[in-house]
């Protein structure tokens, strides 16, 4: 129910002026809570993913989109919500793991 939710609210976002214009200044948890005002019940992973901003998130295919509808949700100095998750995921060890996988190592 909650993907759902969350592509319902993407739709009213697109299509409702005032509304996006409401979220346009909101904060992550101000998100949630706009939603749920509006009848929007997200899960509790789709709240952390406006909680953390998709930090962490490997893939999230509504996150250039939502990070579009509520600009707030973008950090300053990144393009995207996407850009910024990339970001939380860089380490050593991920570039370790890539290069063992691309050079057919076993684990």
């Amino acid at each position: 129910m909650s993907k759902a939710a969350l592509h319902a609210f993407i739709d009213r976002a697109r299509e409702d002026q005032a509304f996006r214009e409401q979220l346009a200044d909101l904060g992550p948890q101000q998100i949630i809570d706009y939603a749920a005002r509006n009848g929007f019940m997200f899960s509790d992973e789709i709240k952390g993913r406006f909680i953390n901003r998709c930090a962490g998130v490997y893939f999230c295919p509504q996150a250039i989109e939502v990070g579009t509808l509520c600009p707030k949700l973008v950090p300053e100095g990144y393009k995207n919500l996407i850009h910024y998750a990339q970001s939380t995921c860089s380490s050593s060890e991920l570039k370790e793991e890539e290069h063992d996988f691309r050079s057919g190592q076993k684990y």
